[in-house]
């Protein structure tokens, strides 16, 4: 049995024919699908390059391919090309057997469309939130309130009308875009933790750099580092609530350096911010660091994690560095809130309240290695393996519902057969 994924990333395609991304859906994700069907089939948006740089995480390979889209950024682009994209999108759902669409997105949405026109069923997996995701600030359009309309209702017709739902986060997903009456639906965030969690080693020595950068009693005596993972693509990860989060504690003395590890549009946009704001000396923009080893290392380098997130559907990247150990700040959007302390979230979009959190946190190295272990202990309950095999689940019941749905399917067209 041949299964279809819809995904919203941008893949890059070189010359060779094989199929990279810059993101976290690399092979392996996609792999472990093979435990329930024959073959795994992406459908997302191709960019063709002959750049050696895009040879980043390979996605393609045995039993996994990508039926590539044409290339499009932005609801205008998206309306000129429907009519290619239609054609693609209605090629690939006749040729598979099975559904999951990673929603919200526009091409989930297109493929969601040719499904019902064919009168087959479908599962889906919701990766993210529009409520959230298209407030204010976080994407800037005239356009902005009609978008996010439109995407949550679309969202809760597809979730009303899936055969099976995968949430990635266990509360909040679930209550805004909940399943059909009966439903099969399931909870396993798509987490990667490659490096696996902080040893006591690196545990104590994330205790001694805390020691010795505010001793009790006395100054500061060493500068924190500050880390910020997330996308540029749009401004939903809060990274200009960060920078001018950062202006605030640097009024108030406070001695450390910002790393932003991240590309997308934006990015040129936040160091102009940086530099009006005039903390350029205290930021650094690293750009793409590859998922695994060079995240991990980032992260195992920092003394304190910063997620002011406008929307979060789960925040991978904060259980990431909550597996390593790391002191987190974050904002009380999403499945942020479903991971850290009350103490240890504030509102979104909101630099003050941030400021206010990062100084209390940082003059306090009692409570920052408290935070440490807290996180630590936390993200030791998302076992990667309990969550792959709550995936196994869902994808056996995606597997069997639709071969039920095939036979239903083709004794119905018999039936309708002349005598």
């Amino acid at each position: 049995m041949k299964i279809l994924i819809t995904l919203e990333d941008h893949l890059l395609r070189l010359s060779s024919g094989r199929t990279y991304t810059r993101g976290p859906a690399a092979y392996s994700a996609w792999s472990e699908l093979l435990d329930a069907f024959d073959e795994v089939v992406l459908l997302a948006r191709v960019i063709e390059t002959s750049d050696p740089q895009a040879e980043q995480d390979r996605v393609d390979g045995p039993s996994v391919s990508v039926h590539g889209l044409p290339n499009y950024n932005g609801p205008w682009e998206y309306l000129r090309k429907v009519p290619s994209l239609k054609l693609a999108v209605r090629k690939a759902v006749a040729d598979c057997d099975a559904y999951l669409l990673r929603v919200p997105g526009l091409v989930g949405r297109l493929t969601c469309q040719e499904i019902r026109r064919a009168g087959r069923a479908y599962a889906a997996q919701v990766v993210g939130d529009p409520t959230d995701a298209l407030n204010s600030g976080s994407v800037r359009s005239f356009f902005r309130p009609l978008y996010r309309f439109v995407a949550i209702r679309n969202l809760r017709k597809v979730c009303k009308e899936a055969s099976a739902i995968l949430y990635c986060s266990r509360e909040s997903l679930p209550q805004r875009y909940p399943p059909a009456k009966g439903r099969y639906s399931a909870f396993s965030p798509w987490v990667i933790l490659t490096e696996g969690y902080a040893s006591s080693e690196l545990m104590a020595e994330r205790h001694r750099r805390i020691d010795e950068i505010v001793r009790p009693n006395t100054h500061q005596v060493k500068s924190f580092l500050v880390g910020f993972i997330g996308s540029f693509a749009q401004l939903y990860k809060g990274a200009d609530t960060l920078l001018r989060a950062a202006l605030i504690c640097s009024r108030r003395g406070l001695q450390f350096r910002i790393i932003f590890v991240g590309e997308g549009r934006y990015r040129s946009a936040m160091e102009s911010l940086a530099a009006s704001l005039s903390i350029q000396e205290k930021v650094s923009f690293l750009g793409h660091l590859s998922f695994g080893k060079s995240i991990f290392e980032f992260l195992d380098s920092i003394d304190l994690y910063l997620m002011p997130s406008r929307a979060e559907a789960f925040g991978r990247s904060l259980l990431e560095a909550m597996a390593r150990g790391c002191p987190s700040i974050g904002s009380n959007v999403g499945g942020i809130a479903e991971l850290l302390a009350p103490e240890d979230l504030v509102p979104p979009n909101d630099p003050e309240a941030l400021a206010q959190k990062i100084m209390e946190v940082t003059a306090n190295p009692e409570r920052m290695k408290a935070m440490s272990e807290r996180n630590l202990a936390r993200a030791k309950q998302f076992d990667p393996e309990v969550l792959r095999e709550a995936r196994l689940a869902f994808y056996k019941y995606v597997r069997d519902h639709s071969v039920r749905n095939a036979k239903s399917s083709s004794e119905q067209q018999s039936s309708l057969q002349p005598l």
